[in-house]
């Protein structure tokens, strides 16, 4: 998203599905403008060490997590089920920890 790499920031989407479910997804959502990473072997792995894996649903929760240039977590948001983050407020977040 334009916007985001105005502010220097890279997006990065994260699943559990193997990558080529993630590549059919995309297509169907008409392209993703960000990469999408596979959590899928070893299964949640990645989602399990940042704390947002869903053992019950074999998933990682939706979250939003901002890190700086140093890789210090400045902003972290875990969404409820059937909640999705909306874009124009994680942009406001991050312009305000910007300084703008």
């Amino acid at each position: 998203m334009k916007q985001y790499e105005e502010k220097g920031a890279q997006l990065l989407g994260l699943s559990c599905d193997t990558i080529p479910s993630l590549k059919v997804w995309a297509q169907s959502m008409g392209g993703i403008g960000h990469p999408l990473l596979s959590d899928f072997h070893p299964h949640g792995k990645a989602s399990q060490a940042l704390g947002i894996f869903n053992p019950e649903g074999g998933f990682p929760l939706r979250s939003v997590t901002i890190i700086d240039p140093q890789g210090v977590v400045r902003a972290f948001h875990v969404y409820p089920a059937g909640v999705l983050p909306q874009p124009d407020e994680v942009l406001r977040e991050l312009t305000s920890l910007q300084g703008g």
